[in-house]
């Protein structure tokens, strides 16, 4: 079917609105948090020259300027002094004409050469928008493919001010996430696929290849998106038996430059982590953050599909019609049934399977985003078959009133009404509808907040809804005595002491399982140890330490120093710090607790003390 007036229409009508939100309301600054990140590449290569990060100094005087983050989380100090990227550089790739455009008019036109003054800023913004267009186009192409202008126009509109893409493409800059980036090269992977398959000419294998080889090399994951051009037009046992001869035999050559294409793109990531890591495959996630990362036997479908913090159907409802809808697709589209079918299904489990399964600050479920081009063709079946029956009013209405909640409720998260990261069913109801700012009341019914960079406290109000429900104290008077470190001479309670030095850095530690000390979701962790110096305490280098591990990985470090507290020498001090859980990958994670004594001089550590008050009624995000 060719594109029309009325679907043509849509699509400038939606980038207008689109353009409008982006350029009248810009971020302060477009390269900050994940994008920074994302960036980082390219200042680090092109104007600093020095990709490895090992004048630290460049990192420091960026974040001071321009508060791109609050830490620089988005990278990881090797052992031999790399600094490696946390996030592939994928985005860089994408990123790098419109960031010689800001480099251009930075070095010729007054502006600051650092890759972050205005000029970049403004290039990538506007730089997203084009691949927000660009994008847009592809999928009105591919609307036009499968229905009537009227239904095509529809589908449009469903997704693009139905679902979170809105918010996402020009709402705060997040139009420079990979979510809007990825749509738009999945619009481009399908369109020329769809393409290929009409008339076999090499150029639109070759582009599926470079669109498939950008996706992986933004988010490995993305590698799945080989079942579209491999899977398209399967419908049976025999026509798959036909696509092995197609790919294998018939049209070889292509796609072995497919394969190729997506091998190369891939391959300058893996040279990378080669030359600043030592080896080809390394999990930049796992190292920087080992409190994320995939749990492929434990995923976390139900809380993607249907809580109250993330959930995609309570969050973007009309994906619930899309996910009806692939019956009306095989009935009426079998030959794009199974591609479409077998996509969804696995990339919903890659998704779920993150343990940080709601994505951080976003509204509803935005790593799903990129699979809308696929789902809204089941989608448009659907509507075929509604729209065409008695019901079509109601389902207009239905329609209408998705629109409606999901424009609004993308401006309640624009006004900080909703919450991008610690919804509940009640908070949830409490603001449903609401316009003016949530009351404090309103905001305790909202689920913990564990993302805290700062010191910690357990307050009064805590210590109401808190119990004490697990204790475990260490006395050392079971530790096998040891002329170097175990004392009997100068003890808080029992019979014997540890004496931490210079040799003897750690004192022993309590090193539990989670589900140890509890089966809430979280629980306050009070840490405390007595210790004994006859130095001056401010002079000491040295403290109590609380940490996470998975398996081999640490993950939330917490300490609370001995210098700076008032503590005194020639006397027995207690200190002690309130630690919370953060969210965790299993209850199997360990809770670590010991002493650290970083300075020369001895410091006489007992009765060490680990206690948790867990809350009396654990939160949901159901």
């Amino acid at each position: 079917m060719n594109n029309n007036k009325l679907l043509n229409r849509t699509f400038f009508i939606s980038i207008s609105i689109i353009c409008f939100f982006v350029i009248v309301f810009p971020p302060a600054n477009i390269l900050s948090y994940d994008v920074f990140g994302y960036y980082l590449y390219l200042p680090m290569g092109f104007n600093y020259n020095d990709l490895t990060i090992h004048n630290y100094s460049a990192i420091d005087t960026i974040l001071n300027t321009y508060h791109s983050s609050d830490t620089f989380y988005q990278a990881y100090k090797l052992e031999n002094g790399n600094w490696v990227m946390k996030y592939s550089m994928g985005m860089s790739v994408m990123y790098a004409p419109f960031y010689f455009i800001g480099h251009f008019i930075s070095k010729y036109f007054g502006f600051s050469d650092d890759g972050f003054s205005k000029p970049y800023q403004l290039s990538i913004l506007y730089g997203c928008l084009i691949y927000t267009i660009i994008g847009l186009y592809y999928f009105k192409r591919i609307l036009a493919e499968f229905f009537t202008q009227k239904n095509a126009a529809i589908v449009f509109v469903l997704i693009v001010f139905g679902t979170n893409y809105f918010f996402h493409v020009s709402i705060h800059g997040q139009g420079a996430m990979t979510h809007n980036v990825l749509f738009s090269l999945y619009a481009f992977v399908l369109w020329n696929t769809i393409k290929w398959y009409q008339n076999f000419k090499l150029k639109y294998l070759f582009f599926v290849g470079m669109g498939i080889g950008l996706m992986t090399l933004i988010r490995p994951t993305e590698i799945i998106a080989l079942i579209i051009p491999l899977l398209y037009k399967v419908t049976s046992i025999s026509s798959f038996k036909e696509r092995c001869v197609l790919v294998l035999k018939t049209h070889r050559i292509h796609f072995f430059i497919l394969f190729a294409l997506v091998a190369v793109l891939l391959s300058y990531q893996l040279v990378y982590f080669k030359i600043l890591t030592g080896i080809f495959l390394f999990n930049s996630y796992e190292v920087i953050n080992p409190g994320e990362g995939f749990e492929f036997l434990h995923p976390y479908i139900m809380e993607v599909l249907f809580s109250f913090r993330k959930g995609w159907f309570i969050y973007t409802p009309i994906m619930l019609l899309a996910v009806i809808g692939f019956i009306y697709l095989y009935k009426n589209k079998r030959e794009f049934f199974f591609p479409a079918m077998i996509y969804f299904l696995i990339n919903l489990y890659i998704i779920s399977s993150w343990s940080c399964w709601w994505y951080a600050g976003s509204f509803s479920s935005r790593a799903l985003i990129p699979s809308y081009v696929l789902m809204a063709i089941p989608l448009g079946y659907l509507l075929v078959k509604v729209l065409s029956g008695k019901f079509k009013m109601a389902m207009y209405s239905v329609l209408v009133l998705i629109v409606c909640l999901n424009l609004f409720q993308s401006w309640q998260i624009k006004a900080g009404i909703l919450d991008t990261t610690n919804m509940s069913r009640a908070y949830y109801k409490s603001v449903f509808f609401q316009t003016s700012q949530p009351t404090e009341e309103q905001r305790k019914l909202l689920l913990v907040n564990k993302f805290s960079t700062i010191s910690e406290t357990f307050t009064k109000e805590d210590s109401l809804t808190h119990v004490l429900g697990f204790s475990k104290e260490e006395s050392f008077e079971t530790i096998e005595k040891k002329e170097n470190y175990t004392i009997d001479t100068l003890v808080h309670s029992g019979k014997q002491a540890i004496l931490t030095s210079e040799t003897y850095e750690f004192g022993p530690a309590i090193d539990l399982s989670y589900e140890t000390i509890t089966d809430k979701s979280y629980t306050w962790i009070k840490a405390s140890v007595w210790f004994y110096t006859t130095y001056n305490p401010d002079e000491l280098e040295g403290g109590l330490n609380v940490n996470m591990s998975h398996e081999d990985y640490t993950f939330k470090y917490r300490e609370t120093k001995i210098s700076g507290k008032g503590f005194k020498a020639n006397q027995w001090n207690k200190m002690e710090f309130y630690y919370m859980t953060p969210d965790l990958r299993s209850t199997k994670d360990k809770v670590k607790l010991f002493f650290w004594n970083r300075s020369k001089q001895p410091i006489f550590i007992d009765d060490l003390k680990l206690e948790s008050f867990e809350p009396l009624h654990d939160q949901s995000v159901f």
